[in-house]
């Protein structure tokens, strides 16, 4: 009889503070993801505050994905009050979005995944090794925050992005500043990209559901339907018909489940890429061929390698909209509109996955329910059946090799804890 217990205590290089426990006896395993920060409640303060202090307030959330955050609740507070804005406003945040998904995917493939590859603690201990490389990654991690610092005021916790529009009006000097950024990050990232590529990651498959948007010829970042891959969407308002959270003892987040099927769900570049992988640009195309990356896969440690593939697509993809923009005269002032009492959901990509931000407001334009879905907190539960398949299938390898696998495991899902970990065993 094999009886064994794995706990994975702090795990380093990840956001946040987190512990992953693998007990297994008698042929059965069990995992709990262990979501440790403290209860926060955003929601909770979020009640009876304007419509236009929310995007403030909840976009300091997280420090890593701060902008995907702004952009949602500014979508839905504008579906609440039923505010349209234009398409150079559309495209102005796509670019914002872009710029934040780029500095995400920067630091979790470079400083928190590749050490693990390459023998070292840190990217740190890295630096000693391999300057040349890191001198890169911190060259495109500043690029990608001037894109934010043009187009969101900040390269950490935007503050442009307003219901209606903008803040400000852009002059054609500060697009040609931001083009200039994406011009080079483009160049930048499709160097970088082999070196994560090229990884073999370890030999394990899991088939699972993978939630993802779905809009026309793209890989959608702030609007479309959300699709299941292998059969069935809906739209941002019908979520609470398809997803469902479970409470559980151990962790200060709420963990999710597909509700029709009681099943765990994978979101994030996966899963965006195994829905729409046809639509990445001729560039990452070709570098998934080169390198033998194919989709749909049901790897999580491949999770990787399509961050990869997206940082290279999202800047190819700010540079064809920044250039439209300039070419162009769309119109990218903001829309009038009228505060009214109104309900309103966004569906978005986040860096980790499908994001969802959901108000109510009253006629005073006060907020009198909110409700925040994060990527890390419905990937939980699926995070849970990969541990325990993989340990499962590597039943011959010692415990320092299988602590070494749930670690690997862990960061390919590039967990946000802190931005999870909000809703202490509340049912």
């Amino acid at each position: 009889m094999r009886v064994l217990e794995v706990e994975i205590e702090g795990i380093t290089r990840v956001e946040g503070h987190m512990n992953l426990v693998v007990v297994e006896e008698d042929g059965r395993v069990e995992a709990r993801a262990e979501a440790l920060e403290g209860t926060r409640l955003l929601e909770r303060l979020l009640i009876g505050r304007k419509f236009y202090e929310v995007p403030d307030i909840v976009s300091r959330m997280c420090g890593v994905c701060p902008v995907i955050h702004r952009l949602a609740s500014v979508q839905a507070l504008e579906r609440a009050m039923g505010v349209e804005v234009s398409e150079g406003v559309k495209a102005l945040r796509y670019v914002l979005a872009i710029g934040g998904h780029i500095q995400s995917h920067i630091l979790h493939l470079y400083a928190f995944v590749l050490p693990d590859f390459t023998g070292h603690s840190s990217i740190l201990e890295l630096a000693r090794d391999n300057v040349k490389l890191v001198r890169s990654v911190l060259r495109a991690k500043r690029l990608a925050n001037t894109i934010s610092e043009v187009l969101g005021g900040r390269a950490v916790h935007p503050v442009t992005p307003i219901v209606g529009g903008f803040s400000k009006v852009f002059s054609r000097h500060e697009l040609e500043l931001a083009l200039k950024a994406a011009q080079e990050l483009a160049v930048r990232l499709r160097e970088l990209a082999s070196v994560i590529l090229e990884l073999e990651m370890p030999a394990f498959e899991r088939e699972t559901r993978y939630l993802a948007l779905r809009r026309g010829a793209d890989v959608p970042l702030l609007e479309g339907t959300i699709s299941v891959l292998g059969g069935g969407a809906f739209e941002a308002h019908e979520y609470e018909d398809h997803l469902e959270y479970v409470t559980e003892e151990y962790s200060m987040a709420r963990h999710y489940l597909l509700k029709c099927e009681g099943v765990p769900y994978m979101v994030g570049a996966l899963a965006r890429l195994n829905h729409n992988h046809p639509f990445l640009s001729d560039t990452a195309k070709e570098l998934a061929k080169t390198y033998g990356v194919r989709f749909p896969s049901y790897s999580p440690f491949d999770n990787n390698k399509a961050q990869a593939l997206e940082l290279v697509h999202y800047a190819e993809r700010a540079v064809e909209l920044l250039e439209e923009l300039l070419s162009s005269s769309a119109r990218i002032g903001p829309s009038k509109f009228e505060v009214r009492r109104g309900e309103g959901v966004s569906a978005t990509e986040a860096p980790r996955g499908l994001l969802i931000h959901h108000y109510a407001l009253d006629s005073d334009g006060r907020v009198r329910y909110a409700n925040i879905i994060t990527p890390t907190a419905q990937n939980y539960k699926n995070l849970e059946a990969d541990a325990r398949e993989l340990v499962r299938r590597y039943a011959g390898a010692g415990e320092e090799e299988l602590v070494s696998l749930l670690k690997k495991l862990v960061r390919a899902y590039d967990p946000c804890v802190s931005c999870s970990a909000r809703f202490w065993r509340e049912h």
